[in-house]
């Protein structure tokens, strides 16, 4: 039996997160689950833990207000580099503190969560900062570790 290594409070996360959107989830929007096959599809790994039915594969979030999330577009974005001094250049209208803003907007603040927050309740947790075959979609697995898997 799979173990978890923190109690959920889903009760807690869903409040929170309906205050970061203002609606609530209604909908996972699922891209896999049971598929019989070696890890991304190749002759030359184990066995996929979807192969067993024990992974699922979410890549975005549907609300009661009918607004779609995908971790592809919402998943945060690294933040841009801070420009190089240079008395010449012309000053750009805002600057890098409205960069950050655009970086971390309630969506991405969202999606962040979920993932921050499905590390402690699922053996393995990949997503867009694992590889680039996660880079729309979370994959959650309950394959028994020495030690959780997060990235």
């Amino acid at each position: 039996m799979p173990r978890h290594k923190r109690n959920c409070h889903p009760c807690q996360n869903k409040i929170l997160l309906k205050e970061l959107l203002g609606s609530p989830v209604i909908k996972l929007e699922n891209i896999s689950s049971y598929v019989c096959r070696n890890r991304y599809d190749s002759p030359n790994q184990p066995l996929s833990e979807h192969a067993l039915a024990n992974a699922l594969d979410v890549s975005g979030f549907v609300l009661a207000s009918g607004e779609h999330i995908t971790v592809l577009d919402s998943w945060p974005k690294a933040s841009p580099p801070l420009p190089l001094q240079n008395p010449i250049r012309v000053t750009s209208i805002g600057g890098w503190a409205e960069a950050i803003l655009l970086v971390m907007n309630p969506k991405s603040e969202f999606v962040k969560k979920i993932h921050d927050d499905a590390c402690g309740t699922f053996e393995t947790v990949l997503g867009p900062e694992a590889n680039e075959a996660h880079k729309n979609h979370f994959h959650l697995d309950m394959k028994e570790r020495r030690s959780a898997f997060c990235q």
